[in-house]
């Protein structure tokens, strides 16, 4: 029998989670289970692309503060889960795990499946018990990366299964499109300009300060390098660490060649990895790393930690490794990935390297959770 699975995102913006539980939800639909993607939707204009799947829009208000926001979406998505006809459910976030344990809290919901992408660090002592509960409260736990069970079953004592992530390729590929013409023109840059990409905005975790200090040191060998930072759509304060971001630029004389691409089209993407020559990700802690797959289908060089989650699921030649705290080495390594022997290699490679992860076995790998998940664990309007 075909079960209804409501999957529960806490947004509609293109941030990791959000994009895991979009391919997840289409890739179940795809293998013929009944999934629906649900999310909080403050601006009112539904999920930043079209997905192949079912959607539920929750309407949603804007907070001053960060906690505040996290305390209105769990009673948003709380609510309206309650009066959805589902027989599965399943989180992707701690504020869809807060707002699913209330409902199992009350007797509404026998139980439900959380995936943990990444674990953040809080100083809001709020924020830090509604992470912890989001942990604890659910029924079946799952992770994306070897790393994260590890440290689920370290901190909380849990044990989750590792469900991993994928990439289309049928949209992530190294031949040109349409958009390929206007891409450079978009971002006010030459064709003759040296792209080093970072996707995912300015952030500490992004380690976007080391990485433009390295693209510094690079412009001496290539004077014609550009730093495009794209994405950045967050429901975090990353105040304190962009304006310490914006007085190095300025300092450095930058502000020329630093460009701040924020959120683009999601049909872009593609575009935009191929006119790069290289995606430069030294970020210092991370659930799994969607945006490596997608630029490596799409050919480029990824530079790339030398350590979990990345070197776990990553062959020794699937990458450019560098040390991220490591100036030096970030340095030498985005110099390798920018000659033209290593992305000729990453043009023929990089796409069968991606070709390894597929959202199909994603969904697959979700069956056992949901089949241990009690029979009684439906919601019926």
């Amino acid at each position: 029998m075909t079960r209804r699975i409501g999957i529960v995102a806490h947004s509609t913006n293109p941030r990791g989670g959000v994009v895991h539980a979009m391919h997840l939800a289409e890739a179940l639909c795809e293998a013929g289970d009944d999934a629906i993607l649900i999310a909080p939707d403050v601006a009112g204009r539904g999920f930043f692309r079209r997905p192949a799947c079912p959607v539920i829009c929750i309407p949603a208000r804007p907070e001053a503060d960060v906690a505040s926001m996290v305390e209105r979406r769990i009673v948003e998505i709380r609510d309206a889960v309650r009066g959805m006809r589902l027989d599965i459910v399943h989180a992707q976030d701690p504020i869809g795990a807060n707002a699913l344990a209330d409902l199992v809290a009350e007797g509404a919901l026998p139980g439900f499946v959380r995936t943990v992408h990444h674990l953040d660090r809080f100083d809001d002592a709020r924020l830090a018990r509604r992470q912890d509960r989001g942990v604890h409260a659910a029924t079946q736990l799952l992770c994306v990366s070897d790393m994260w069970r590890d440290v689920l079953r370290d901190r909380y004592g849990r044990d989750a299964e590792c469900v991993g992530n994928g990439v289309d390729v049928r949209r992530y590929r190294p031949e040109a499109d349409a958009r390929d013409e206007g891409i450079r023109q978009a971002l006010g840059l030459e064709d003759d300009a040296v792209i080093v990409l970072a996707v995912g905005g300015v952030e500490a975790r992004k380690n976007t300060i080391a990485l433009f200090e390295a693209c510094v040191a690079l412009r001496q060998e290539h004077p014609r390098l550009h730093l495009v930072i794209a994405g950045g759509a967050t429901l975090l304060d990353h105040g304190t660490y962009r304006a310490a971001f914006d007085d190095r630029v300025r300092a450095a004389g930058a502000d020329g060649w630093v460009v701040r691409a924020g959120v683009m089209a999601d049909e872009a993407m593609p575009a935009l990895y191929r006119a790069a020559h290289v995606l430069a990700y030294p970020s210092v802690s991370e659930g799994f790393g969607l945006c490596p797959l997608e630029a490596l289908a799409c050919g480029i060089p990824v530079v790339l930690p030398r350590q979990a989650p990345f070197s776990a699921h990553l062959r020794a030649d699937d990458a450019v490794w560098c040390d991220p705290g490591d100036a030096a080495s970030l340095d030498r390594a985005m110099g390798r990935a920018l000659q033209d022997e290593t992305r000729r290699y990453f043009r023929a490679w990089g796409p069968k390297t991606a070709g390894r992860f597929t959202w199909a076995a994603v969904a697959a790998a979700h069956h056992p959770a949901y089949d241990r998940l009690p029979r009684k664990a439906a919601l019926h309007a």
